[in-house]
């Protein structure tokens, strides 16, 4: 994934920024809209306050328990985006971070979460993922299959137990798979 000085010094300013309130920095996403930029942000609660499966069952004590439940275990809620997109716009503007006029959104990266750098890989260790490359390696361009591996600059998928090393250097997108309980591919 390509780093840019923009998203290098917006990663500088966002990260310490959203610290204060509690969450981490999971990703920038840049697009356009328009003649405006858009610069997504995804926050996420910091690895501890994740509590749980999100493929466990809830429970049945009634919907506002589970919802409960299921806040607590993805950590972050609307309330923290939005309490943390009226922060980073502040902070943004002080800085005059972005140049010309800009859209700012926050969000959490949901269960199908986009990966920004390999470090991020690690927890999610035996799950499903897809991956698309610049450029074909093996005459692919597209994996989808378990996280096998991940290290510092590459991963390793296993699709029915033929495994392929990928270098981090030469990944377009990755993202986490959700597979609902009981769902049969």
């Amino acid at each position: 994934m390509t780093r840019t000085p923009l998203s290098e010094r917006l990663t500088g300013i966002i990260g310490p920024a959203l610290s204060t309130l509690g969450v981490e920095l999971w990703g920038l996403e840049f697009a356009s809209a328009g003649n405006r930029m858009v610069v997504r942000v995804y926050i996420d609660a910091p690895a501890a306050a994740h509590s749980g499966d999100l493929s466990e069952p809830m429970g049945e004590d009634g919907i506002e328990a589970a919802l409960d439940e299921q806040e607590q275990r993805t950590g972050v809620t609307i309330a923290m985006c939005a309490k943390a997109s009226r922060h980073l716009g502040t902070v943004l503007e002080a800085e005059d971070a972005v140049p010309g006029a800009y859209v700012l959104e926050v969000s959490s990266p949901g269960l199908e979460r986009r990966f920004f750098a390999p470090e991020q890989l690690a927890a999610y260790l035996g799950r499903t993922v897809d991956i698309r490359l610049h450029q074909a390696q093996d005459t692919r361009r597209h994996f989808r299959g378990l996280l096998a591996e991940s290290g510092p600059d590459f991963l390793v998928v296993d699709e029915s137990g033929v495994r392929t090393r990928v270098l981090w250097a030469h990944v377009k997108t990755a993202h986490l798979v959700h597979e609902f309980p009981g769902a049969s591919a």
